[in-house]
């Protein structure tokens, strides 16, 4: 489905979105930290679920806007490129913060809804994924391959948060903090420039 040469960066880059703290994992501590880890854990099966939506919907929309109007491949190649180039100054710049509420919402809900209602990860499922689609596969099934990838590294990162909050989140540095918003910052930079002179230069 997807060759080692571009799963490499493809796995950077997700890893390195999935890690550096957003809504998400604002939630997911605040429950760790407040009530209980398996409160943090069910905030993000509820982002999952909605991770589901976010893959279909995008793979749908993305393939019949590619096979019917073939350049906005390379369009959405240069706002994928872009937006990941935003994404890593945004993220190295930025201050961590487990300000998030629930609302009135559980923790399931509040989770499915924060991921399906986030228009950052509306962008990121129809500008940074199809830049690794494989044609050869089908634009359809290659991004939801490509999306439950992505949906599996958040989760992961969602756990891990969940059982090391209190450590990074209460015992840690804001040196340690944002050392990890840093980190992933300068990988998205990385790769988010070499996708873009390798394409357009």
């Amino acid at each position: 489905m997807i060759s080692s040469t571009v799963l490499v960066p493809f796995l950077i880059i997700q890893f390195s979105f999935a890690f550096s703290p957003g809504l998400i994992i604002a939630l997911v501590v605040n429950q760790s930290v407040q009530n209980s880890r398996r409160k943090g854990i069910e905030v993000g099966i509820g982002a999952a679920v909605g991770a589901v939506g976010l893959t279909l919907i995008s793979a749908l929309v993305v393939s019949l806007l590619v096979s019917t109007v073939p350049v906005m491949i390379t369009v959405i190649y240069f706002i994928g490129s872009i937006y990941i180039l935003i994404k890593g100054y945004q993220t190295i710049t930025s201050t961590v913060s487990t300000n998030a509420e629930l609302e009135s919402n559980t923790a399931f809900l509040s989770g499915l809804k924060v991921n399906l209602l986030n228009p950052k990860m509306w962008v990121l499922y129809l500008t940074v994924l199809p830049i690794y689609m494989n044609p050869d596969s089908g634009y359809f099934l290659s991004l939801v391959y490509l999306g439950l990838i992505t949906l599996l590294i958040n989760f992961l990162a969602d756990i891990t948060y969940a059982y090391t909050s209190n450590f990074f989140f209460k015992n840690s540095s804001e040196k340690t903090k944002s050392l990890i918003n840093k980190l992933c910052g300068v990988s998205m930079l990385l790769i988010g420039i070499y996708l873009f002179v390798t394409k357009f230069f």
